[in-house]
């Protein structure tokens, strides 16, 4: 298995000579006129707050960057990054994994709070996985891809491109301070690659280092296979933390800043009936929306020294 390492400038650099097709195909491309450089986009810095004279923190700063789309600006206020972020310990000077970003939530708060101090690593989909074009990696995969061309603060962003999650390498062995993963622990449980996916995180980070895990959370007396919940998109909280602890993880602390007393964890297109997705689409939407996004647990751990 190799993972193909890429930098932002690199696949720009391709884009202007390679014209896309279909997957499993391939011939000479016709080179096209390189578009004017743009102009950089500052990473957002932190600023004297008017009302108060206090200094904005770096997360906020990049909270309020330009470079965020709208759509995912107006979820903050379901999804807490900047007290999440801080309670994983998130500061500008860290080299920082996101493991699989899907399109990029996170990854805009982190490139922006991280550019030009520390270093972002992205884990991303094989596109050439499937020929189908409507197949998950696939169209994530893309949309990622796209997303880091989208905009100069994701220059120098590291995008690692994993065909096996049970065989790939993050980064040098103890050489990451902080690796994040969030809302995708059901996948690794349901296709049985948990253990191999946190324990190659556990190889990446220096001793000390922190895993910061999002996750939404199933009722925890589902006694249902760990596999099967996981297809729901929920997981246990106590099935999660032992499988990771199982790598050489140390719980270091629990949050409820994402929890969700609300969510009743028994829809029938499982966790993806309630926003952003709404999978029954006009059905009961807004029972949904009143509901809002999933109860998560929020998870710290430690690698021990």
């Amino acid at each position: 298995m190799v993972c193909a390492l890429m930098t932002r400038s690199r696949l720009l650099r391709l884009s202007l000579f390679v014209v896309a097709l279909p997957l499993g195909l391939s011939c000479a491309a016709k080179p096209v006129p390189a578009e004017a450089p743009r102009e950089p986009t500052p990473a957002p810095q932190p600023e004297e707050s008017i009302a108060s004279g206090d200094a904005i923190s770096p997360i906020e700063a990049a909270l309020a960057g330009s470079h965020r789309e709208a759509g995912n600006r107006a979820r903050d206020g379901q999804r807490h990054p900047q007290a999440t972020l801080s309670f994983f310990g998130l500061t500008p000077q860290m080299t920082v994994v996101e493991l699989w970003p899907g399109t990029g939530w996170y990854t805009e708060v982190l490139a922006a709070t991280i550019q030009g101090h520390g270093k972002l690593i992205t884990t991303n989909y094989d596109v050439n996985a499937s020929t189908d074009p409507e197949d998950y990696r696939v169209r994530i995969g893309k949309a990622f891809a796209e997303k880091l061309l989208s905009d100069p603060i994701y220059e120098g962003t590291e995008a690692i491109t994993v065909a096996d999650p049970k065989s790939f390498t993050l980064a040098p062995e103890g050489s990451v301070d902080l690796v994040l993963t969030f809302r995708s622990s059901h996948g690794w449980v349901a296709d049985g690659t948990a253990a191999a996916v946190f324990g190659e995180a556990f190889k990446a980070l220096r001793p000390g280092g922190v895993l910061g895990v999002v996750q939404h959370r199933a009722k925890a007396d589902d006694t249902r296979d760990p596999k099967v919940l996981a297809e729901t998109g929920y997981v246990r909280e106590d099935h999660l933390i032992e499988v990771i602890e199982s790598v050489g993880f140390k719980l270091d602390e629990k949050s409820e800043i994402n929890a969700n007393a609300k969510d009743t964890k028994d829809y029938k297109e499982g966790v993806w009936t309630l926003p952003p997705v709404l999978a029954l689409k006009e059905v009961e939407q807004a029972k949904y929306e009143a509901i809002g996004e999933s109860d998560r647990m929020t998870l710290r751990f430690v690698k021990p020294d």
